[in-house]
């Protein structure tokens, strides 16, 4: 019985999609009654159990994935200080637009201090503002429950169904991990009000889905437009929706309208790279 459950627990689907929507649901449903933005941490939470099962939370040697997932680390207390202090708005963006400029290059480095070109620095330039885009513009919908987690789940297909196209099947594993991770939530919002996701969730999960994309363009094969696409969710999560603020259809035509970005780069990548490997 342990031996078949832990060949259980090494399957992808189980790792990236079974493991983070169960644990991510079973912790919105114990704090959504606290309030505030604890109902945040259940994406977290359920994102964590699949770094767990994927990585057993060793991160050195340092590799790619494992940066990504340390500046996760950083992020999530970041915006969990975020929410508690208070704000001051106009200084905000840019400090976290800078920061999230400086951990995707740090990302970048290791690819870019031996290569030399202008084009590949124009990439590491405009791959570093995607990240820095991304994290500022996901913050604004913070307080925007219904409309963070359409955007954030539709980031997430997005970002892991393309990269799996781009061979890196590791890093699909992770932002697969957030989608379900965020489903979770929306789907809890069809049964009560909604709440709110807060930085504690955005700022980590944007940051890692973010530097997850731009990390398969300078290292796998996923097209760099990708990115520009992707790009275009937060900005189509502020289209205005017809009727009120909560209801089915609402939620619904929320999802529907941010997940047309990630069905064309889905699309476009599977046209230029073709199927992923076996």
């Amino acid at each position: 019985m342990v031996l078949n459950m832990n060949v259980l627990l090494t399957n992808p689907l189980i790792q990236s999609a079974i493991v983070p929507f169960v644990v991510s649901l079973v912790v919105a449903l114990l704090l959504r009654p606290h309030g505030w933005v604890w109902g945040g941490l259940s994406a977290v939470a359920g994102f964590a159990a699949t770094v767990y099962l994927i990585t057993d939370f060793q991160f050195f040697p340092l590799r790619s994935e494992r940066k990504i997932l340390l500046l996760g680390a950083g992020a999530l207390l970041l915006g969990f200080l975020l929410d508690i202090l208070p704000r001051r708005q106009r200084l905000l963006s840019p400090v976290l637009f800078v920061a999230a400029i400086g951990a995707a290059l740090w990302l970048a480095w290791p690819r870019f201090r031996f290569v030399e070109g202008v084009g590949l620095w124009v990439m590491a330039i405009g791959g570093a503002a995607y990240v820095g885009w991304m994290v500022v513009s996901f913050e604004g919908l913070r307080q925007r429950p219904v409309l963070a987690d359409s955007a954030c789940l539709s980031l997430g297909l997005g970002t892991g169904l393309a990269v799996l196209l781009g061979a890196t099947a590791l890093y699909s594993q992770l932002a697969l991990a957030i989608a379900a991770a965020v489903g979770a939530r929306w789907l809890l919002s069809f049964l009560n009000r909604p709440v709110v996701a807060g930085s504690v969730m955005l700022v980590p999960l944007v940051l890692v889905l973010a530097l997850l994309g731009f990390g398969a363009v300078i290292y796998a094969k996923l097209p760099w437009y990708s990115l520009l696409l992707l790009s275009l969710i937060p900005l189509l999560a502020r289209v205005p929706l017809p009727g009120g603020q909560s209801g089915w259809k609402y939620n619904f035509l929320a999802l529907v309208i941010v997940l047309v970005p990630t069905i064309l780069v889905v699309y476009l990548v599977w046209v230029k790279v073709g199927a992923p490997p076996i």
